[in-house]
């Protein structure tokens, strides 16, 4: 019985040490801006963004999304709606969904696009 306690209260302290350690280690990135010679602003990786930007302009980028339910409305809309397009409604409502959810990221890649 007493073994047991002692693993609770040992496995306890290594819990909140690791805890601590790991809040460290977290706090030590999130301070750190500048890494690997990369440019990061607004917590926007410009390296990557413009890499990106890149990929997606000189190549044929494709967006796949496998949902049964979302194919099943699709589909549906498609054979219910003369001149219905999937891709551009799919297109569509994720940019409404990126613009509301990274607006920041949005507002830069169009930015970025533009120049």
């Amino acid at each position: 019985m007493t073994g047991d306690l002692m693993d609770k209260v040992f496995g306890d302290i290594k819990s909140k040490k690791r805890v601590q350690g790991d809040e460290e280690r977290a706090e030590s990135l999130r301070s750190e801006r500048l890494m690997n010679e990369t440019l990061i602003l607004n917590d926007i990786n410009l390296k990557v963004l413009r890499d990106a930007i890149e990929a997606a302009t000189t190549k044929r980028q494709m967006i796949g999304v496998w949902d049964p339910e979302i194919a099943a409305a699709m589909q549906y809309l498609k054979s219910t709606i003369p001149r219905y397009s999937i891709s551009k409604c799919a297109a569509k409502w994720i940019m409404e969904g990126l613009e509301r959810e990274y607006p920041q990221l949005i507002d830069k890649i169009r930015s970025e696009m533009k120049e």
